[in-house]
């Protein structure tokens, strides 16, 4: 993942669309090795999101072994579960940007 070039490149024929998700996603992937590098990056994973999936799973598995479990709050955890495990590894999101990326640039280069 790391060899993907961060470079915009010009492209063969001129879809705009394709063209804007390219830069967005440049920047965005910029911003998390940024954020991914700060003092208060590491100090807030540590502090909350490392333990907030288990949190959340044991919440849900509480609510679920209840007679009547409520549906709406079972709903919202696993949202919340689902939500906290993609932005809580900035690397692996980083991942994600990348492979998008990239498909982008196959879409508007013939290339990665």
């Amino acid at each position: 993942m790391e060899n993907i070039s961060l470079t915009l490149e010009e492209p063969t024929q001129n879809i705009g669309s394709f063209k804007e998700r390219e830069q967005k996603l440049v920047n965005l992937i910029e911003s998390l090795r940024e954020v991914q590098q700060t003092k208060g990056w590491s100090s807030l994973k540590n502090e909350l999101f490392d333990t907030l999936p288990n949190d959340l799973n044991k919440q849900i598995s509480a609510e679920a072994k209840k007679l009547i479990p409520d549906t709406y709050r079972l709903n919202r955890l696993t949202g919340e579960l689902k939500w906290a495990e993609r932005f809580s590894d900035l690397k692996k999101l980083e991942d994600e940007f990348r492979v998008e990326l990239q498909n982008v640039r196959q879409k508007l280069y013939g290339k990665t």
